[in-house]
């Protein structure tokens, strides 16, 4: 079993009958640990759907052609590898650098290209000069 802690706060009164209902109502009983479970996956429901906005607002277009999208999910491994991001979402420019150079090659002509085939087909967008978001 995993360690938990004890989280405190203050809710509306309703919204505290609400949701005691709503798990009774899911299980038949407010049992042990009922509660804590319902607001450990409302947590993380909740955690999901807000982490992700700003990807989600933008319109995708169709596919990037598979090797645009092989490089993407290469350069993301290689992200995860090296600078230890458990989520490759906004990443400093230099860092996309490293990764292209290291996987494809160190001339800035083929840095350059791959950071423009990337901007075409929508798989990065920048946030600033110097951070780069992955769609």
């Amino acid at each position: 079993m995993a360690k938990k802690v004890k989280l405190g706060v203050w809710i509306d009164p309703v919204l505290d009958q609400k949701f005691r209902e709503f798990v009774a109502q899911q299980y038949g009983k407010v049992g042990r640990g009922l509660l804590s479970f319902e607001v450990s996956q409302a947590l993380q429901v909740w955690i999901s759907t807000h982490r992700s906005t700003q990807a989600e607002l933008v319109h995708k277009p169709p596919n990037p052609v598979p090797n645009v999208f092989q490089v993407k999910e290469q350069v993301k491994a290689y992200l995860r590898e090296t600078f230890g991001y458990e989520q490759v979402y906004k990443v400093p420019k230099n860092h996309v650098v490293i990764a292209l150079s290291s996987l494809r090659g160190t001339d800035e002509r083929t840095i350059r290209k791959w950071m423009k085939l990337f901007e075409k087909y929508k798989v990065i967008k920048w946030v600033t000069p110097n951070v780069v978001e992955f769609l």
